[in-house]
């Protein structure tokens, strides 16, 4: 990715203290980053027209949990990069099946950040 661009975040869970922890970690690399609490909600951004490049998701929230809405942003043909962010190790085959790019768990820390940020050519 071009140094130049500004690379868009979509952070999705719906424990407000884990979006601002999400929100720290990645403005120390100049992200834009916007929240959603849930699914759904990720999905309808997409559907109002945003556009993001790489999505940090939830398993467990309301209205339509995190596997739910990789199925659905990938049955979109959204191709921005979704990595799953879970505490529930168990579902790494769903998340994988579903549609996202990577599977880590919970907590997220700076260094697994930083890799599949590298990985994803995010980062330099």
């Amino acid at each position: 990715m071009a140094s130049s661009q500004v690379v868009k975040v979509l952070v999705v869970d719906d424990d407000v203290l884990t979006r601002r922890i999400y929100r720290t970690l990645l403005l120390r690399f100049g992200f834009e980053i916007t929240e959603a609490e849930d699914g759904k909600s990720a999905v309808n951004k997409f559907i109002d027209g945003n556009e993001y490049d790489l999505v940090l998701m939830d398993k467990d929230m309301p209205r339509m949990d995190g596997v739910e809405a990789t199925r659905a942003l990938r049955g979109m043909g959204i191709s921005a990069k979704v990595v799953a962010i879970t505490g529930d190790e168990n579902s790494r085959g769903a998340f994988l099946d579903a549609g996202a790019d990577e599977f880590l768990l919970k907590p997220l820390n700076i260094t697994a950040l930083t890799d599949i940020l590298k990985a994803f050519n995010f980062l330099n």
